[in-house]
């Protein structure tokens, strides 16, 4: 059970939305009723424009919240580097991020469906846009996702070292150290 007593998910897309749910409930025993995915456009234009508007937002209500919470920020690099996004999502706070603040990047390059096909044993490429969305693209939003998803979180809880991950991946086990300790 988890000691943060809400989790607020700021996301792109349902495949956001299913691969960090599933992480936080199959992997880290977080009761759903404690995680809040704030609606994403659906559809109804960009994912990527929605988090950097919403982000200053939700990230001032986060930080006057009194109980333990935790601000999961989930965005695409696409083109940009993972730290070109962190510091565009920096630039979006109302103030700077603390270092042991427990507002949390996750950045796939390109799209989820990278990491999703790393999961599934497939050597993936993240320094070209080679795209894994036209065979992991439904697979990342439904529950045949899940196999994949389960084992990243069982080896992330138990500190197993993954095999070549990709560099993205890499980054968001780094930041994922900011919450660690409260779920």
């Amino acid at each position: 059970m988890s000691k943060a007593s809400r989790i607020i998910v700021l996301c792109e897309d349902r495949a956001h939305e299913m691969f960090v749910t599933r992480f936080l409930k199959k992997g880290w025993g977080v009761n759903p009723r404690a995680i809040r995915v704030v609606p994403y456009p659906s559809g109804r234009g960009s994912g990527k424009k929605f988090v950097e508007q919403k982000l200053f937002e939700e990230a001032k209500a986060f930080r006057c919240r009194h109980a333990s919470t935790i601000l999961l920020v989930i965005q695409d690099a696409d083109e940009f580097s993972v730290e070109q996004v962190k510091a565009n999502l920096d630039e979006r706070l109302p103030s700077p991020r603390e270092k042991n603040e427990q507002i949390v990047y996750i950045i796939p390059r390109w799209h989820i469906e990278t990491w999703i096909a790393y999961l599934d044993g497939m050597d993936v490429d993240e320094t070209e846009k080679v795209t894994y969305k036209s065979t992991y693209g439904k697979i990342a939003e439904q529950k045949s996702a899940h196999p994949f998803i389960d084992s990243l979180a069982e080896k992330c809880r138990k500190n197993i070292d993954l095999i070549s991950p990709p560099d993205s991946l890499i980054a968001a086990c780094e930041e994922f150290t900011r919450i660690r300790n409260i779920l």
